[in-house]
């Protein structure tokens, strides 16, 4: 976020592709599924790419190799509310991901950096799927190969037993994929015998509906200190809204137990942590705002980081 607060959201570890061109950009939300793609026209105004009248992006740098942009919503004004995003060319990307494996025959790819499929197959795939009325629900993890100097490319799926309606289904994925080498963008790839992309498809299938999901099984990110448990944000918002009215009528305990219990309820709404230090400061409550500060801190939010280091470092 803008003031350097860990992105709470559970979009932060979605790994996200910009192809600007001329006054169109596309975002792929997926590197390597070209379906996963929103497409929107934008005007420059100053430094600004204004998306419509209430949302743009703030260009803070931009070089050859990379972009930093500010995210502006009509509303938002808080710091730890504000995205700010930093992008580097996909081909650095590559060059330095490709470098740690330089000599080797076979490279593994990660989620983030991997050739990317140049046709939507999963709309393909559903349209077979529709025509001949297939019903089928599993999951099935592999590994799709690619072999380069050869042209070629194998799919391999787990060796778990599966119903005759759910083979045909990841039968007719493996061949879509295998059919057609040019699927595949292997650009800054081309130099090694083997790529292996581990995958996950998932599929639920009835007659008249369905969904089909297709993507790289290496997990987003590694990094596990920070969990963002959502249980119910509508509830959240009602305990909220409830310690406000409580602030209004002056009754400040209830005030402080409605928002501890939206944090319970949404651990991204660190709005309400912050509210139980304020009250719980006022009331001269040390260790309930410390107990609130110190949830923040663990969140990584830079502000509460501060005020817990300020007040509770000793206690």
């Amino acid at each position: 976020m803008l003031d350097g607060s860990r992105d709470l959201s559970r979009e932060a570890y979605r790994f996200l592709v910009w192809k600007i061109e001329g006054n169109n950009i596309c975002e792929c939300i997926d590197p390597w599924a070209i379906e996963r793609t929103k497409c929107k026209d934008f005007k420059f105004e100053k430094n600004l790419m204004k998306l419509s009248d209430k949302s743009a992006y703030e260009i803070e740098t931009l070089t050859p190799d990379s972009l930093i942009v500010i995210q502006k919503v009509d509303g938002i004004t808080f710091p730890d509310k504000i995205r700010r995003m930093k992008f580097v060319k996909t081909s650095i990307l590559v060059r330095n991901f490709t470098n740690e494996s330089a000599g080797d025959s076979i490279i593994i790819t990660s989620r983030n950096i991997t050739p990317t499929l140049t046709k939507g197959i999963i709309t393909e795939m559903m349209e077979m799927y529709s025509k001949k009325k297939y019903v089928h629900n599993f999951i099935v993890d592999g590994e799709i190969r690619i072999f380069p100097k050869k042209q070629e490319i194998e799919v391999k799926t787990d060796n778990k037993k599966q119903n005759k309606d759910n083979q045909k289904s990841i039968d007719l994925f493996k061949v879509t994929l295998q059919k057609d080498y040019k699927l595949w963008d292997i650009t800054g790839y081309e130099n090694f015998e083997k790529i292996i992309i581990p995958y996950r498809l998932k599929s639920e299938m009835e007659e008249g509906s369905g969904s089909l999901a297709f993507y790289n099984l290496i997990p987003y990110h590694e990094d596990k200190g920070v969990v963002v448990n959502i249980k119910d944000r509508f509830v959240s918002a009602e305990n909220f809204n409830k310690g406000l009215k409580a602030i209004n009528n002056q009754k400040f305990d209830n005030a402080v137990y409605f928002f501890n219990k939206a944090h319970e309820d949404d651990n991204t709404n660190t709005e309400a942590l912050y509210n139980v230090a304020s009250i719980a400061t006022a009331q001269n409550k040390t260790d309930v705002a410390c107990t609130a500060l110190k949830k923040l801190k663990d969140l990584e939010q830079t502000e509460g980081t501060k005020l817990y280091n300020e007040k509770c470092s000793e206690k």
